[in-house]
């Protein structure tokens, strides 16, 4: 699994990154919906990776995560193999400014 995690203030194109990102999946056939991560508790979070995953999806964009997850998502990465997700899985977080 590869994680990629957008920082940055408010206001300086982490958002508009990770639509550029969506949209170039799209040009590739690749339908990659965006999740918004404060809408979401860190385990419901987590279950949308995993369910995305197994259902298929190679990648998984979230926008405004907040640090618990992208903590836990990180910490999901450390046990690598033991994780129960795909290795060509990539993962796009955008955090909170």
């Amino acid at each position: 699994m590869q994680l990629q995690v957008i920082t940055g203030h408010a206001g300086t194109g982490k958002t508009t990154k990770l639509q550029a990102i969506q949209t170039e999946l799209a040009s590739q056939g690749i339908d990659a919906p965006i999740i918004v991560g404060a809408s979401c508790t860190t385990p419901f979070f987590l279950n949308q990776i995993a369910s995305r995953a197994m259902a298929g999806a190679k990648h998984f964009l979230a926008d405004d995560c907040t640090r618990a997850q992208i903590k836990a998502v990180h910490d999901l990465r450390a046990r690598d193999i033991n994780s129960g997700l795909p290795e060509y899985l990539v993962i796009h977080l955008v955090q909170q400014a």
